[in-house]
């Protein structure tokens, strides 16, 4: 559970975040800075949004449990449903609902954030 709550948790909030700057028109100016102070860390981000579409609806009740454990071990259980809500949005749209092997491979990351950005829960 800790495992995938750093993986799949950190990948969550990256692509939450993203979004958010594609929507408020700073993406660029965002880029610019990660390019400057994370860029190992936004690449890694940016590669894993294609593959990460087709899983996202295997990906809610994975957060959903996460969110027990976490709190059971007495921390907030809210920062996973959050991750949680963000899988269940991307489930939801047309990339959510391509399988592994029908997804467009020609699709990168910025390609994602930009096609989810404008799609509206």
């Amino acid at each position: 559970m800790c495992y995938g709550a750093l993986n799949k948790g950190t990948q969550a909030l990256w692509l939450e975040v993203l979004i958010a700057a594609e929507r408020l028109g700073i993406a660029g100016l965002l880029e610019q800075q990660l390019q400057r102070s994370q860029a190992d860390r936004y690449s890694w981000a940016l590669s894993q949004f294609p593959e990460l579409t087709p899983k996202a609806y295997r990906w809610v009740p994975e957060m959903l449990e996460i969110s027990k454990t976490l709190g059971s071990a007495g921390v907030t259980p809210t920062m996973f449903q959050g991750a949680a809500d963000v899988y269940r949005y991307v489930a939801g749209t047309s990339l959510g609902k391509e399988t592994p092997e029908n997804r467009d491979k020609a699709r990168q990351g910025k390609d994602v954030v930009r096609l989810l950005a404008h799609i509206r829960s």
